[in-house]
């Protein structure tokens, strides 16, 4: 059931954008569809990554082009799986219970006030909402435990955008309200269920790619090849980071190409820090 203060917010928009069913499993406090630990193929074959830059389809809709995302190249991937949703809240404790790997400070009430005071307005804990507030060490932890691993930056973003090089998980129409980002409330919201927005959803139907919790990936972050960018980030201290997320904005975000450089230590941990797994 979602939090009070989130439910109304989710309602809302649900009737707004006329999704009649999911608003009324909200109103009833029944669970969203959700399969747990129900995975995705993806098949064998090339995609193109990354952006194409000034003058593509990212410059005519008004986009603004990482240029940590060019040059674009084409990549060929081999068939793997990949989590349908964002790895949950349920599914965390679970693994924790199991191994004994301690739980982020969002569930044990371990955090600093500012955070704290957040999260007991919207609390992030309801069973079927993403995990959150975990370092890449704790995401790496749990897909071992699971039989599975992190997704590369390859790998994500080919679920993500198909082969058909568009820029967003549902195409190319960037409408705010497809995605559970910043706009689509003028209030301060949180993560929601995994799989409540119908829209966000790609070509191979996975979850929640653009929005809700930015998803920690195996990758570092690099240069792309054939690109002179240098950064100090880049190297062996920053993980790829893919999508967007509640507290961020639409874009750049939730375009399948936008790379965000996360430090790789037990300290980098946030509320919009999530993951899925791949095998």
């Amino acid at each position: 059931m979602i939090n009070f203060g989130v439910r109304e917010l989710a309602l809302a928009f649900l009737l707004n954008f006329g999704v009649r069913e999911l608003a009324l499993a909200f109103e009833s406090g029944s669970k969203l569809p959700h399969s747990k630990g129900e995975m995705v193929l993806i098949p064998e074959g090339k995609f193109m990554m990354g952006s194409r830059g000034e003058g593509g389809d990212e410059g005519i809709l008004g986009v603004d082009v990482g240029v940590d995302q060019l040059p674009q190249r084409e990549v060929f991937l081999k068939v793997f799986y990949i989590d349908k949703y964002e790895v949950t809240v349920q599914e965390y404790k679970e693994f924790a219970k199991a191994t004994g790997h301690p739980l982020p400070g969002l569930l044990t009430g371990e955090m600093p006030e500012n955070v704290k005071e957040w999260a007991v307005k919207y609390p992030p804990i309801e069973a079927h909402f993403p995990i959150n507030d975990v370092t890449n060490m704790d995401a790496e932890a749990y897909c071992s435990w699971a039989g599975k691993r992190l997704p590369t930056e390859e790998e994500w973003e080919k679920a993500a955008r198909g082969t058909d090089g568009r820029l967003y998980p549902w195409g190319n129409d960037k409408t705010v309200g497809k995605a559970n980002t910043i706009e689509w409330s003028k209030e301060k919201v949180a993560a929601v269920a995994v799989g409540s927005f119908p829209t966000d959803v790609s070509p191979y139907g996975v979850y929640d790619m653009a929005g809700n919790i930015m998803e920690w990936t195996s990758s570092w972050y690099e240069a792309y090849p054939g690109s002179t960018l240098k950064r100090p980030q880049f190297g062996k201290k920053y993980k790829v980071m893919k999508g967007g997320a509640w507290m961020g904005p639409m874009i750049p975000f939730t375009r399948t190409a936008h790379r965000y450089a996360a430090g790789v230590t037990e300290r980098n941990h946030h509320p919009h820090f999530g993951f899925r797994c791949v095998k």
